[in-house]
């Protein structure tokens, strides 16, 4: 990749910035190729590395804009319905988004990995839609060429504005917006080339299985296993997140990840104890055994949309 900044990810946030902020932002510096718009109302943090912008608007501006742009009504009160309109980001932040080659959507409840490496070693430029999750969009991580085909492609869902009509959370964005890109690209209606024929990050599997031993080191997300992630999704351990002990993150080299906290330091025999007492061996067993038959095994080639059941069609 070339030092210009050709992908951008999009990331509305309000209430109030999670406890590992500083731990994300960090992430993020180690991805220079990658720039991240946080549109917030919020104060911004004291950290603030070079390529995170953090730009003013409120819920109230928001809803202004997603008006002005797709004509739907909505006044967001409900933050999780945030993620219905992410497919929507590349007419919404238009302006924002420019000639980059790229946009995509995230969640902040990541630490990112070394996603230099796995873009150029997908040849990502030679592709129109990049997902961490296997034939469907994931909501944590998704790519998509900055062109009007895929900036309007939501409008091609059938009754889309329905997944609006509501102040929930409707699964738009993983559920009817993915199986309708999907399909599309199956059945050849739509020009373009999709890499996410596997899981490309460290999700809720992996850390149920492995709850010990995950650590981010100078852009790196591994483990003492040997797994290695393109990124971390804490999804779960968000919730149970007690404790940050990062120091001075301006300097931040190294950090543990587990589920009640990012440490620099070796956590207490306590500690440990209460991390191990989540271990689930016949788990890992299981994990491991699925791994040598899909290696032994060749894939099947009727690929299905993952999508949750009844997130289909709306009705």
């Amino acid at each position: 990749m070339n030092s210009k900044k050709d992908i951008v990810l999009l990331l509305p946030f309000y209430g109030r910035f999670p406890v590992w902020i500083d731990a994300f932002l960090r992430s993020c510096e180690f991805n220079p190729q990658i720039e991240w718009l946080i549109f917030s109302d919020i104060e911004k943090p004291a950290y603030q590395p070079e390529n995170v912008q953090f730009i003013p608007l409120g819920k109230a501006g928001l809803a202004d804009l997603i008006r002005e742009k797709t004509g739907i009504l909505h006044d967001l009160a409900n933050p999780h319905k945030l993620c219905d309109f992410k497919p929507l980001y590349g007419h919404i932040f238009e302006e924002y988004i420019g000639d980059r080659t790229f946009w995509g959507h995230c969640d902040m409840d990541v630490i990112w990995g070394d996603m230099n490496s796995f873009l150029k070693g997908i040849d990502y430029m030679s592709y129109d839609i990049i997902s961490s999750r296997q034939y469907a969009v994931s909501g944590h991580f998704t790519l998509y060429r900055n062109t009007s085909e895929l900036n309007f492609f939501y409008k091609q869902v059938p009754n889309y504005k329905k997944a609006f009509s509501d102040s929930n959370y409707q699964g738009f964005d993983e559920g009817y917006f993915s199986f309708h890109l999907f399909q599309e690209i199956q059945n050849k209606n739509l020009n373009a080339n999709a890499y996410w024929e596997k899981r490309n990050c460290i999700d809720r599997g992996e850390l149920q299985r492995l709850p010990i031993g995950w650590y981010w080191r100078q852009g790196e997300i591994r483990n003492i296993f040997g797994l290695r992630g393109n990124y971390l999704h804490m999804i779960d351990w968000k919730h149970t997140l007690e404790r940050v002990d990062l120091q001075d993150v301006t300097t931040l080299r190294f950090f543990r990840i587990n589920q009640f906290g990012l440490w620099i330091s070796t956590p207490s025999l306590l500690h440990l104890a209460r991390i191990v007492k989540q271990f689930n061996p016949m788990s890992l067993l299981g994990y491991l055994a699925r791994r040598i038959k899909r290696n032994l095994i060749p894939m099947k080639t009727n690929i299905r949309p993952n999508v949750p059941e009844g997130y289909t069609v709306l009705h």
